[in-house]
C-alpha cells in the first residue's frame, strides 16, 4: 500500500526543491533542480523571472518525491520579496523576484516623500525588492502593466495558485513584501501607488487549503496550502526543537527577525509578530552575494568547501573577512546599487584559503551577533538559536555562531528547511493547526555549546569587526 506523505515545495533564489516528508516525520524523498549554475553579475539583476522554466521545474520535482506515494498535501515556499502581476486572464504581466534591481531608485524615493517612517509601519526599511519601490516603479516605467493588471501576487503565492491553493495570501508573506501595515494589520496604502491598491491579494492569518488541480496528476484528495516566504518555512520545519528559539534569519542583509511588539528609534532592525513565533538562521551558502560566494570565486569548487572549513578562529590571526551586503545603510541617501550589491570582502592580513573560510563563517555570526544586540535592546532574550541553510553544513558554523553569540545553536547540517517547513504547513490539517504539526514531525538537530573561552575571545574580536566595519561605511559614505 502507498505510503502517505506530505509534500513540500520550496523555490529558491539558486535552485528547486521537493521533499516528501511521512507521518512520522521522517524524509521519504527529495528532489532538486537548479536555477543557476554560475554566479550572477550586476547586469543579471534586472531581469523578469522565467516563471514558465520554474513552474516546469517545480512540477518534475513534486512528481519525482510523489510517484509511489499517497500525496495527502503539498506546502509551497519561495524566496521572499518577489512581485508576480497578472490580468484578468491570470496572463503574467511581469514577474519580478528578489534578485530584480530595477526599483531601486524608487524605492529610495517611497519613504522620501512620507511623512512617516516606513520601518515604523511595516518593519522594514526602503528596499529596491519590496513592493512599494516594484509598485512604484512599474507606474513610472511600464504604464502599460498597471492598466492591464488585474491582480497582484508573489512567487508563492503564484505557484501555489496553479496548483490549486485559493488565491489568498499567507499574512506572513504579506508582511515581506514590505508594503503590510503591521499596526493596522492590513495593506499600508500610503505607500502604494492608486493604481495597485484594487490589485492587492486578499490575505489571511490561516488561508483555506483546496484541492490540487487534477491535471496536475497527484490524485484527487491531495490537498494543497497557501505559500510560505522560505525562512518563515525554515523556522516552522525547526519549531519543535528548542521551544520557542531565538529566531534570526542570516542571509544577503543578515537581518534578526525575531518578533518584537515595540519600536525604539535606537533599534537597528524591528519586526513584527508573525505567525506565532519568530525565524530561523537560514544562510544560505550559495555561489554570489555573500562572502562564502566571492571565496569560491577565489578558490575553484574542488581546491576549498564549506566541509573543510574547521573551527581555528580567523580573527584570532587578525583575518576579517566583511561582505559588502552587510553594511548596507538605506538611510543614505544616494547609496549606490554597485555599493549595496557588491560581494567584495574587506580583508585584513594575508590570509590561507583556510582562514579566509573560516573568516566567511565568523563574518556571518558577527553580523548576526550585531543585530541580535540591537534587537534585545528592545527585547533581550538568551533562548537558544537554530541554524540552517548552506552554511549549517559546514562542520564549524553552529560553533561558530554559538561560540560568537554565547547561545546555545542547534543547526541542522543537512534540512531543506524551506522545503520541509512547506510540508510541515501542508500538514497542518491533519494535525489539528499550526502550532501542533512542528511537534510531531519536527526534525532533530545536532546542538552546540558556546564555549566559555571562545565566547570571551570572540568579544573582543567582535569590537574589532565593529570598528572595522564603522571605518568601512564612513568610507562608503564619504565616497557618495
Amino acid at each position: 500500500m502507498p505510503e502517505r506523505v506530505y509534500v513540500g515545495l520550496d523555490i529558491g533564489s539558486s535552485g528547486i526543491r521537493a521533499v516528501s516528508v511521512n507521518s512520522e516525520g521522517r524524509q521519504v524523498r527529495e528532489a532538486r533542480r537548479q536555477r543557476a549554475s554560475a554566479p550572477m553579475s550586476l547586469t543579471d539583476l534586472e531581469r523578469d523571472l522565467n516563471l514558465e522554466s520554474i513552474w516546469r521545474a517545480c512540477l518534475d520535482v513534486l512528481v519525482e518525491v510523489s510517484v509511489g506515494q499517497q500525496v495527502v498535501a503539498i506546502g509551497v515556499a519561495a524566496c521572499r520579496h518577489s512581485l508576480i502581476a497578472t490580468d484578468a486572464r491570470d496572463e503574467v504581466l511581469f514577474a519580478s523576484g528578489n534578485d530584480d534591481v530595477r526599483a531601486s531608485l524608487a524605492g529610495a524615493s517611497v519613504e522620501s516623500e512620507s511623512d512617516r517612517p516606513l520601518l515604523e509601519v511595516t518593519g522594514h526599511t526602503p528596499a529596491m525588492i519590496h513592493w512599494p519601490g516594484k509598485l512604484r516603479w512599474l507606474a513610472e516605467e511600464r504604464p502599460d502593466v498597471c492598466d492591464a493588471a488585474a491582480r497582484i501576487t508573489t512567487l508563492e503565492g503564484w505557484i501555489a495558485a496553479r496548483l490549486g491553493a485559493e488565491s489568498v495570501l499567507t499574512q506572513v508573506s504579506a508582511v515581506e513584501t514590505g508594503a503590510w501595515d503591521l499596526k493596522a494589520d492590513g495593506w499600508a496604502t500610503d505607500f502604494i501607488p492608486d493604481w495597485a491598491e484594487s490589485k492587492l491579494p486578499e490575505v489571511s492569518r490561516d488561508p483555506p487549503a483546496a484541492r490540487i488541480r487534477a491535471e496536475i496528476g497527484l490524485g484527487a484528495n491531495c490537498r494543497v496550502s497557501a505559500g510560505w516566504p522560505d525562512s518563515h518555512a525554515a523556522e516552522y520545519a525547526t519549531r519543535g526543537v528548542g521551544q520557542d528559539a531565538d529566531c534570526v534569519a542570516a542571509g544577503w542583509s543578515t537581518t534578526i527577525l525575531r518578533p518584537v511588539d515595540t519600536h525604539e528609534g535606537n533599534v537597528l532592525v524591528w519586526r513584527g509578530q508573525r505567525m506565532g513565533g519568530g525565524l530561523v538562521v537560514e544562510a544560505n551558502a550559495g555561489d554570489g552575494g555573500t562572502g562564502y560566494g566571492w571565496l569560491r570565486a577565489q578558490h575553484p569548487a574542488g581546491e576549498l568547501t564549506m566541509e573543510a572549513v574547521d573551527d581555528e578562529s580567523a580573527a584570532g590571526a587578525g583575518v576579517f573577512l566583511m561582505s559588502g551586503l552587510r553594511v548596507m545603510d538605506w538611510n543614505a541617501p544616494g547609496l549606490s546599487v554597485t555599493g549595496m550589491l557588491s560581494p567584495t570582502p574587506f580583508v585584513v592580513g594575508k590570509p590561507t584559503a583556510a582562514m579566509l573560510g573560516a573568516a566567511v563563517l565568523e563574518d556571518l555570526a558577527f553580523a548576526i551577533h550585531g543585530n541580535r544586540l540591537a534587537l534585545d535592546a528592545a527585547e533581550p532574550a538568551a533562548r537558544p538559536m537554530r541554524l540552517t541553510g548552506g552554511y549549517a553544513r559546514a562542520p564549524a558554523a553552529g560553533q561558530t555562531v554559538a561560540n560568537v553569540t554565547g547561545s546555545r545553536v542547534c543547526s541542522f547540517p543537512m534540512l531543506a528547511a524551506p522545503a520541509w517547513g512547506a510540508a510541515l504547513a501542508g500538514a497542518a490539517q491533519d494535525f489539528g493547526s499550526m502550532a501542533t504539526a512542528p511537534e510531531g514531525l519536527a526534525p532533530s538537530g545536532v546542538w552546540h555549546e558556546p564555549d566559555i573561552a571562545s565566547v570571551s575571545a570572540f568579544a573582543d574580536h567582535y569590537q574589532r569587526w565593529l570598528d572595522l566595519r564603522e571605518r568601512l561605511e564612513t568610507f562608503v559614505q564619504d565616497a557618495l
